[in-house]
């Protein structure tokens, strides 16, 4: 079987085969399910509809069919205060700048086990197989009080199980599913380091929504005050899929940088119009600020500069359903990669940082965004709960609430004559086919679909596997 999951999910990885078609298939090309009704049977669902129209893969049109879509419904200090609960309530967040000076031997030897310990057993292909990653660790190299160091990442990086580039693959030639890739740093990010690899050429860093191995070059290490000031003045936020810095060929380490959707960078509004930055003027950019690595790994913050066209935006978008929507909408078709590897996100980094966009955080794992008990709404769905129930506790949904199967999250985006219907990020779908029967449906990527359709390997309603119903936008618009 295929998993869907994100990182950390080892244990409830035997998944269920999840979603639905991108939109980039030509779908007109497909066979036709029956048209409204669709041959529900009451007793075992829906039939998946092999020709979706094209206005249901956009976001307005779940925009328009949804009554005070617009609202605003968190002010900035109120987005503050949920990011607090949220983070103090965990599970998965750190807070790298509330650690103690000094930090005993057992706390990070236990950070540093504990991830490896999860994916010790997993087959390591590549001709890796012989490798003791274990010895990696050096964890005889951690002296019995640790002094963290503090860095910003200065390029988008893997975060890794381990202090190596090893694919961890479940099977010969899987390009898609590595299980040595956790998550990824952004350009910016404030860490702490702990600990090296016994070649250094890897830091075990603790960051705020993950403590992993990153390759000691994407780091740059400064004073504490001068990392956590770069994070506490950033203002112009990233609402696109990810942009880039200008070409910049006098400056390569400001050149052509990615920055992820929900990444926020300082951003210099009073930059001199006649003061080129990097070799160009800043009439028809935005003046940022970045982090770059030195020859020595030490700290220096330098102007670049972003296309004023990209797609940023001036602080985090207004809290609303619709914002959320057309930021989900905005990666439809984007490959799915497995803990944010190559330069995509699997299901949780997607619903994470559609919602960083919009200034809230969340944890990076479906499995931990699922168990937060701070948000607005947690609904827990007993094993139990026959089929009736499960679809009454989904018609109470709106646009933006989150539903977890084990190991993958989906966000809801409306409802029509097929039921609920969601937008994701997966690797593979099963779904029932016009004739009832399972038919797989290749996706690997952000995809809109129904949710009554989709099948767990067994055959069985995905429905059925349905665990929490999760809302972290209140549901309620303000007055």
């Amino acid at each position: 079987m295929i998993p869907t999951c994100g990182p950390r999910q080892r244990a409830s990885c035997r998944l269920p085969a999840l979603l639905a078609l991108a939109a980039v298939l030509a779908l007109a090309t497909l066979l036709v399910a029956p048209a409204s009704g669709c041959g529900a049977d009451p007793a075992h669902g829906r039939p998946f509809p092999l020709e979706i129209p094209t206005e249901r893969l956009t976001a307005d049109f779940w925009i328009g069919r949804a009554a005070g879509c617009e609202q605003v419904l968190l002010t900035p200090p109120a987005v503050a205060g949920q990011n607090g609960r949220v983070i103090a309530a965990g599970p998965g967040l750190h807070d790298p700048a509330a650690l103690p000076a000094r930090l005993p031997r057992a706390m990070v030897t236990h950070l540093v086990e504990g991830l490896a310990a999860g994916n010790r057993a997993r087959p390591v292909i590549d001709g890796a197989e012989a490798a003791d990653l274990t010895a990696t660790l050096a964890l005889d190299r951690i002296p019995a009080e640790v002094t963290p160091r503090y860095a910003l990442a200065v390029r988008r990086a893997d975060l890794r199980t381990f202090p190596s580039a090893a694919r961890g693959r479940l099977k010969p030639g899987d390009t898609d599913i590595d299980r040595y890739q956790e998550s990824a740093l952004f350009p910016g990010t404030a860490v702490a380091v702990l600990h090296e690899s016994r070649d250094g050429l890897w830091a075990f860093v603790m960051a705020p929504l993950y403590a992993a191995w990153v390759a000691t070059d994407a780091l740059a290490v400064g004073e504490r005050k001068t990392v956590f000031d770069y994070a506490a003045t950033a203002s112009r936020v990233v609402t696109g899929p990810a942009v880039r810095t200008v070409h910049a060929p006098l400056a390569p380490p400001l050149s052509e940088i990615v920055l992820d959707m929900g990444v926020a960078v300082p951003e210099v509004t009073d930059w001199p119009l006649t003061t080129p930055v990097n070799g160009q003027g800043a009439l028809g950019a935005l003046v940022v600020r970045l982090p770059t690595r030195a020859a020595d790994g030490t700290l220096a913050v330098q102007p670049a500069l972003l296309p004023r066209g990209a797609d940023t935006h001036d602080g985090p978008l207004p809290v609303s359903r619709a914002n959320l929507l057309r930021q989900a909408f905005k990666f439809v078709g984007e490959r799915y990669c497995w803990g944010h590897g190559g330069s995509g996100r699997d299901c949780s980094g997607f619903v994470a940082e559609c919602h960083r966009s919009l200034g809230l955080v969340l944890p990076r794992n479906s499995k931990d965004q699922a168990a937060c008990t701070a948000s607005f709404r947690r609904t827990v769905i007993p094993g139990t709960a026959d089929r009736d129930q499960r679809l009454a506790a989904l018609a109470d949904l709106a646009p933006g609430d989150l539903i977890h199967v084990p190991g993958h999250v989906m966000m809801v985006v409306g409802a029509d004559e097929l039921g609920p219907w969601i937008i994701h990020d997966s690797h593979a779908a099963t779904v029932r086919g016009p004739d009832g029967k399972a038919l797989r449906l290749p996706t690997n990527s952000v995809v809109v679909c129904p949710l009554e359709p989709l099948l767990r390997d067994d055959g069985a309603s995905l429905i059925d596997s349905i665990t929490v119903l999760q809302r972290y936008l209140p549901g309620a618009p303000l007055p």
